[in-house]
């Protein structure tokens, strides 16, 4: 069961740091710990410390289940397992000492080894929630609904613990962020460790929740002072809202504490900056992360940005080249972006029939690159090109895009949608633009087939009826008109 070995990252460590963190033992426990993770397997050199140690807390199981996992962290498996049993022997409702002993078995892949050891924590020990979550942990995937259960088993036990954020943790490391979101946003605050609190505006970050987001960095940044975390959640989540004042007064805290040391940090500073439209500072944050991480390739992009806001298409375009030319794995949106400020150049009357080329070479870049995105490219070269009011040759590539997809059996919603816009546009310029009514008639046909909400298939079609109307009334007032000869 080699999906055991998750645990590593978290539970396993919370509970060994919980077990170690009574001073009792601590003490004298962290010259045996430096000395292990130095030289595992060197036990002369901490034979006479242990010796002392279990003189000292032989009577004392918590203080042995520590010693367990201090063998446990160097992976000397054996060890902190005869550790759990002197536990379990000094007292047998000790439930981290069986827990002990099931993060072993995970560690050795026997998940059901494993949960057998959580469960008899959960028996022996049922207020103690080390059990419970190792239990769920180890068959949050083979068995969810299970490993749900065992968790709110523990809700029964241990009114006090909190465990929705525990369900939400869950659910995080099981890559369900709407459910792990679910969880969370029923746990209190002020109820949540660092590492939960974190966690849980991550978790807000992952679902769009930004303003619960930054509500909870914000809760985090006034309860641990001292970790940069929560600034740097703060300053995530404000950028996204576009709150750039308080995005700048957090990098400023951030930067006062650490320097400008983190490429990431950097990048979000210079997005706060240019929010505030303070462009020339923001470029100059852009430029330092690329000196502090020259791997880091994403303030290329955020400076062709920062130009294009500026109006400065040539640098933008520098720039997002830059960007393109270093990432092997350029995204369908960033070709869009590129090619946007080759038309805002033509839309400015610069170079016209260069640029428009150039950006409608952008999508057949993109084509090659990305087969699949074939009908894409069409869609976005028409679209591009009907925005910048190049009516008839937007509407060729409007026809080329219908010729694509129409014949396609498995089109998807996706295809449906870029069909719709080629009929809806291709036959509003048929019908405004040349002024050919007939002509427009089977694009609006076609379209109410698959968007019978259309309001412009609407008003066509509306407007044709009263044009036929129109035409029938005068046609009768006409035929009312004429006299017989005499």
């Amino acid at each position: 069961m080699k999906t055991v070995k998750y645990l590593v990252a978290g539970l396993l460590v919370a509970c060994a740091m919980n077990v170690q963190a009574q001073t009792s033992f601590r003490e004298m426990l962290k010259p045996i710990e430096t000395q292990l993770e130095a030289n595992p397997n060197d036990d002369a050199a901490v034979k006479n410390m242990i010796k002392d140690y279990r003189k000292e807390f032989k009577k004392n199981a918590e203080a042995l289940t520590a010693l367990g996992y201090t063998f446990f962290g160097v992976k000397r498996y054996d060890a902190a397992i005869q550790w759990a049993d002197q536990a379990i022997a000094v007292n047998k409702n000790y439930g981290d000492a069986y827990v002990l002993k099931g993060d072993v078995a995970a560690m050795q892949d026997d998940g059901g080894g494993a949960a057998n050891w959580y469960q008899q924590a959960m028996t022996m020990d049922p207020k103690n929630p080390n059990g419970y979550l190792g239990y769920a942990n180890v068959y949050r995937k083979v068995d969810p609904q299970g490993a749900e259960a065992a968790i709110n088993q523990l809700r029964q036990t241990n009114p006090d613990f909190p465990v929705d954020a525990e369900l939400g943790h869950y659910m995080f490391n099981a890559d369900n962020m709407d459910k792990a979101y679910e969880y969370y946003s029923k746990s209190k605050l002020e109820k949540l460790d660092e590492g939960r609190l974190a966690e849980y505006a991550l978790v807000a970050r992952s679902v769009d929740k930004n303003e619960d987001a930054l509500r909870i960095a914000q809760f985090g940044v006034q309860k641990f002072p001292e970790s940069n975390a929560f600034l740097r959640l703060a300053i995530i989540s404000s950028v996204a809202l576009q709150q750039y004042d308080g995005a700048l007064s957090y990098s400023e805290k951030l930067m006062n504490k650490e320097g400008e040391t983190n490429s990431g940090d950097l990048i979000y500073f210079g997005q706060a900056l240019a929010g505030k439209e303070r462009y020339e500072e923001a470029i100059a944050k852009f430029n330092k992360a690329i000196e502090v991480d020259k791997t880091n390739i994403m303030p290329y992009q955020h400076i062709s940005e920062t130009y294009a806001k500026m109006g400065n298409e040539d640098k933008a375009i520098e720039f997002s080249r830059k960007y393109m030319e270093l990432n092997p794995n350029v995204k369908p949106s960033e070709y869009t972006k590129l090619a946007g400020i080759y038309m805002a150049k033509v839309k400015k009357g610069d170079n016209v029939e260069v640029n428009y080329a150039n950006a409608m070479q952008v999508y057949d870049d993109a084509a090659k690159k990305y087969p699949q995105l074939k009908s894409w490219a069409i869609y976005q070269k028409a679209n591009d090109t009907f925005g910048a009011e190049m009516d008839t040759i937007a509407l060729k590539l409007y026809n080329d895009l219908i010729a694509e997809l129409e014949p396609k059996t498995d089109r998807d919603r996706t295809d449906n949608n870029f069909l719709a816009t080629a009929y809806r546009n291709g036959g509003y310029i048929i019908w405004a633009t040349l002024n050919d009514s007939q002509a427009a008639r089977p694009y609006f046909e076609k379209l109410i087939a698959i968007d019978p909400d259309n309001s412009l298939a609407k008003k066509y079609f509306d407007a044709e009826k009263a044009a036929q109307e129109a035409a029938a009334a005068a046609a009768e007032e006409g035929a009312d008109t004429v006299q017989p000869e005499k």
